[in-house]
């Protein structure tokens, strides 16, 4: 299989499934094994095409006249990847790009649709490979299909941080972001960590402002690096590191994690109580405690106690704890650059969430000990998942007050704050949102 036929076949994938990019992309090229410079082609391929879909969906009607919901999901998939490799990548020959996109159209269950697949690209490559905008008199259309982004989702921006930072976040969205490492204390130091992946040909980076966090490239698959098998790092985002460090957890306390999984955020605080203590991490399904399991054997953390447990619902036999982390289910709207899909969501699926989000929070609540911590956590930059969520949480709970931040924040917000949103644009971190909570 070429790296084309596979970003095609995990285009489709994608767009017919509705799974997750990352996950889509990992088990087909775990399936189908490709040169590492073929994989590297392949991801191009496919994130790229994902990150910039409406853009090229827009190239796509006004060349053919047709809406992009009237054509069958193979042949706009062959057209997206012919026009991506057109417009966005200079290394790649014209008549290899439109060749290659019919190839995969005629191999596909739409061979018939060939023939147009050709005359579409090939009208693209006489207009000069020119990418069509919409009349700036719309700045909604233009920006949507400019940066590729639904409006909807310009507009929550910029009834949140205004126009011009909304934009700036959307174009924040494309390319690949940073891959970032935890090294585990338990097992190494993060010197330790540097030199052995140095050794194997990775770049490697310490990061500027969290203590044992790394950042790497030119690694290929990191559960191949030797030490990860090891337990001596993990991949976990900058942002997600903080989040652990925002909850201040101490040794000898009973932590909970209510949901946990793939339980990055659990392994963290554990190192940071120095295995001394109990993280009790829940997920509302089974297979992903599991994950949760094999994580913490492979690290060698010893306090983490993983369960099924549903968020939503309160359960007395679990006792309190002297700190809750609520990371609750959201919009994904801060980690569009991870996973590109999540911007196509539907407006009304991202409406419906700060209801949930309140009510797990609340939930939460239950569980913290007089003068314990709450941390509530996103990884959405939309305020109705966030600040009013957390507005409307204490106008309920008055037994709970706002609790600096541990000083590490200060430096990212130049002040002492009790929550704060994370973005690209500052710190090239992913979107979170975090909000640290203290019973009276």
């Amino acid at each position: 299989m070429t790296a084309r036929q596979l970003a095609y076949e995990a285009l489709v994938k994608t767009a017919r499934d509705g799974s997750y990019s990352n996950l889509t992309l990992d088990a087909m090229l775990k399936a189908t094994p490709l040169e590492p410079r073929e994989a590297q082609f392949a991801a191009r391929l496919f994130y790229g095409v994902l990150e910039r879909k409406l853009t090229l969906d827009y190239q796509i009607e006004t060349l053919a006249n047709k809406p992009v919901q009237k054509l069958d999901r193979e042949v706009t998939a062959a057209l997206e990847l012919g026009l991506y490799q057109l417009s966005y990548m200079d290394g790649v020959p014209p008549s290899a790009a439109v060749n290659e996109s019919v190839n995969l159209i005629k191999r596909s269950r739409k061979k018939s649709a060939s023939g147009f697949v050709n005359g579409v690209l090939r009208n693209y490559v006489r207009g000069g490979c020119k990418l069509k905008l919409p009349s700036q008199e719309d700045k909604y259309r233009r920006a949507e299909v400019e940066f590729s982004i639904p409006a909807w989702i310009l507009q929550y921006w910029e009834r949140d941080y205004g126009f011009d930072t909304a934009v700036e976040l959307a174009k924040a969205c494309m390319g690949r972001p940073p891959l970032n490492l935890r090294v585990n204390t338990k097992k190494t130091t993060t010197s330790a960590a540097i030199k052995l992946l140095q050794s194997q040909g990775v770049s490697v980076e310490a990061h500027p402002l969290i203590p044992n966090c790394i950042t790497i490239s030119h690694s290929g698959s990191v559960a191949k690096l030797l030490g990860y098998e090891d337990g001596l790092f993990y991949v976990q985002d900058a942002s997600s590191q903080l989040c652990a460090a925002a909850l201040g957890a101490q040794k000898g306390e009973r932590v909970f994690d209510l949901c946990a999984a793939p339980g990055s955020k659990s392994f963290t605080i554990a190192q940071l109580i120095g295995d001394e203590g109990e993280v009790c991490s829940f997920d509302l399904y089974d297979h992903r405690v599991k994950l949760i399991q094999e994580g913490a054997r492979r690290l060698g953390l010893d306090c983490i106690r993983a369960s099924q447990g549903d968020a939503s619902q309160f359960d007395r036999g679990l006792g309190e704890a002297d700190r809750v982390l609520c990371d609750v289910p959201c919009s994904g709207l801060g980690v569009i650059r991870r996973k590109p899909e999540i911007k196509y969501k539907g407006q009304a699926e991202v409406d419906m969430l700060p209801a949930i989000q309140g009510a797990i929070l609340s939930n939460a609540a239950r569980y913290v000990k007089k003068g314990g911590v709450l941390l509530y956590s996103t990884c959405s930059l939309n305020k109705d998942e966030n600040e009013r969520v957390v507005d409307g949480f204490l106008k309920t709970h008055p037994e709970f007050e706002g609790d600096d931040l541990p000083e590490i924040f200060t430096k990212v917000a130049g002040r002492t704050v009790s929550q704060i949103s994370l973005s690209p644009l500052v710190g090239n971190f992913d979107g979170f949102f975090l909000s640290r909570l203290k019973r009276r």
